[in-house]
């Protein structure tokens, strides 16, 4: 039994490090930087204030954390709680409470937690909060030795870079490209298409050229969006996407390779993209394009009551 009793507040400038080092814990150090250090910058208070990051405290000592991570979409990541050893299960529910009601207050129209091999504890913790299983995830990396030497011949497709002033053409044509979709499924029509262009800009740095429509005939017919990591030498896939009349006839293979050839051209290490593992066509390609398997997560998601 724990001396004292908890209280969960928002947590303190003081106790910023510290509440990530917690709640960061299962992260490698250079990933915890890479997602924590923004936020402890006295450039981005009015960032960090906007972020729901709880902790809790007994006898005024930190003993857990949990953070509901606000991303541009009007989404949020949750990192669930972590707990100090010893500290009791009940403390972990209170922080997930207490994040979660935080980012409902805030609007926040859907929250996500991807998790590596969680436990049954976790899982029913997070049922009673509101969220349900969505998909698994299959994480891919392609290296640079395997991808193509010379700009690969599309064939049947062409490419077009978007144009800032292209928006809603962009949005049509994703909208478009969602239909029949097996990736996520159960997402079909939670977000706003504005929200949802707005999470893919936020990826990574955006470059308009990285954005690309996928063109047959004089007509567009799927698109092609990727995403710089530069600190981490990596580029990333964010979405691939063909419209149901085409799908069928090989391009997603012709749209993998030119992404590859990119990437080359941007002299980064490799390509980076993760695929619902019910996506048994997309896996496909992206299996026969050299990309191999390095990671599976759970993904849970909460939706506001708004978006049901």
């Amino acid at each position: 039994m724990q001396s004292g009793v908890v209280e969960i507040v928002r947590c303190p400038a003081d106790l910023r490090g510290q509440a990530f080092a917690i709640v960061l814990c299962e992260l490698a150090p250079s990933l915890r930087r890479e997602v924590a250090s923004p936020l402890l910058s006295d450039s981005t208070a009015d960032q960090f204030a906007s972020e729901s990051l709880f902790v809790a405290l007994r006898s005024a000592q930190l003993c857990g954390a949990a953070w509901g991570q606000g991303q541009a979409g009007n989404v949020a990541v949750f990192w669930p709680p972590q707990l100090v050893s010893g500290e009791e299960a009940e403390t972990a529910r209170l922080l997930c409470q207490a994040v979660v009601e935080d980012l409902d207050a805030k609007g926040v129209d859907l929250i996500q937690s991807l998790l590596v091999a969680p436990d049954g504890q976790l899982v029913g913790l997070l049922k009673v909060a509101g969220f349900r299983h969505l998909a698994d995830l299959v994480y891919l990396s392609c290296e640079a030795a395997r991808f193509p030497l010379v700009a690969p011949d599309p064939c049947e497709v062409e490419f077009e870079e978007y144009r800032l002033d292209q928006r809603q053409r962009m949005a049509d044509l994703i909208q478009r490209t969602y239909a029949g979709t097996l990736d996520c499924t159960a997402l079909d029509g939670v977000r706003d298409m504005n929200d949802v262009i707005d999470g893919y800009m936020s990826t990574g740095e955006f470059r308009p050229e990285n954005w690309l429509f996928v063109r047959n005939g004089g007509a567009d017919v799927g698109v092609l969006i990727l995403a710089d990591h530069l600190g981490a030498r990596h580029r990333e896939l964010v979405y691939m996407g063909i419209v149901p009349e085409f799908r069928g006839r090989g391009w997603g293979r012709q749209i993998a390779h030119y992404a590859q050839w990119l990437t080359r051209a941007a002299r980064l290490e490799r390509l980076l993209v993760a695929v619902d593992a019910a996506n048994k066509p997309a896996a496909d390609v992206y299996h026969a394009t050299g990309f191999e398997t390095w990671e599976l997560r759970e993904v849970y998601v909460r939706t506001s009551a708004k978006s049901c």
